[in-house]
């Protein structure tokens, strides 16, 4: 038995390059198909200019804020000079010095005066709403097209199908020209440092059997001349039986009484793994030391540490982030200019 990763696209698209075939070694982080990158190309020059369109957008709001909060101090010294120049005339009106028709006048300019100002206290609130106190960066708007072009910059870099672990290529799955989907399983790598031999005793053969106790195995693949050693690693919480698709039951009548199976992992030694590679699906015969039965039937400790990882499927975030920088300083000097 062994680990078997499949790799699949990670966007749809049509396959331009493949490079590797079947049997083929490839190491960790090694290309082995890439996609059509046109539609990644657009998509991401789309979303930059759209990022650029909001910024500008939403910089020409912050300006306009600018220019209203100065318009309305100017607005609020033409209202209170009016409504001093209002009193003056109203107590001239009183004494008869100056017609009717010129304090209307005056009073009508106090009631325009104080409307205009109105208005433009109405715009900055519906300008400070659309900002929302907030940076520029942290706008909405523009935290929104960042997000599309984290996508497409993701995208783009997706375009190339790179190997998680290093291994052999089984199983290629897509063709030249192919138009493939994402999700799709296009190849299987199998790293050959990572197998295991699963031997499925008979449950009563298993009543020495203990974790931790040493077997010898040899492979119809090499002979009997050639030696592996192992170590038994866990035995499985049931039999091939009852995980499958349609496990036997008593109680409805398709239930046999067999001698049942129970799988026991073996942990082989990696050094003759390497000397002797190995393949999945082999068969081995098994010889386990079973004098010692001090060990545990079940493991009692937790795993700790991550048994497997890669981080292909990451990318630099220091790289967009730049391209966001490089994108806001160039937006924001064009709108002040």
């Amino acid at each position: 038995m062994g680990n078997q990763i499949p790799i699949h696209a990670q966007i749809s698209g049509g396959i331009s390059s493949i490079y590797v075939d079947d049997n083929d070694l490839v190491m960790e982080k090694d290309v082995i198909a890439q996609l059509e990158s046109i539609d990644a190309e657009n998509n991401f020059g789309y979303a930059k200019n759209e990022l650029a369109k909001v910024i500008r957008e939403t910089q020409q709001i912050k300006l306009t804020t600018e220019k209203l909060l100065s318009s309305i101090q100017l607005k609020q010294v033409t209202l209170d000079r009016l409504e001093k120049d209002l009193v003056r005339r109203e107590n001239l009106w009183s004494r008869h010095v100056i017609s009717q028709e010129e304090i209307d006048h005056a009073r009508q300019d106090v009631s325009l005066a104080l409307n205009d100002l109105n208005i433009s206290k109405q715009e900055l609130k519906i300008n400070n709403a659309l900002l929302m106190q907030n940076s520029l960066l942290e706008h909405p708007n523009i935290q929104k097209a960042i997000f599309k072009l984290k996508e497409a910059w993701l995208n783009l870099k997706r375009i190339k199908i790179v190997s998680p672990v290093t291994g052999y290529v089984s199983k290629r799955q897509v063709q030249i020209g192919a138009q493939v989907n994402k999700g799709e399983r296009l190849f299987v790598i199998v790293p050959l440092d990572q197998v295991w031999v699963e031997a499925n005793f008979k449950e009563v053969q298993l009543k020495r059997i203990r974790i931790g106790q040493k077997v010898t195995l040899t492979s119809d693949y090499y002979g009997s001349d050639i030696k592996f050693d192992g170590i038994i690693s866990g035995i499985a919480m049931g039999t091939g039986s009852v995980f499958s698709l349609l496990p036997a039951q008593n109680a409805t009548g398709n239930w046999i009484k067999v001698i049942q199976r129970l799988p026991v992992r073996i942990e082989l030694n990696k050094e003759q793994i390497k000397k002797h590679p190995l393949r999945l699906g082999l068969s081995m015969e098994v010889k386990v030391d079973t004098s010692d039965i001090s060990g545990k039937l079940l493991t009692d400790v937790s795993p700790k540490e991550v048994k497997y990882q890669t981080d292909v499927l990451s990318y630099d975030s220091e790289e967009f982030e730049q391209l966001i920088r490089e994108i806001m300083q160039t937006n924001l000097i064009l709108s002040n200019q």
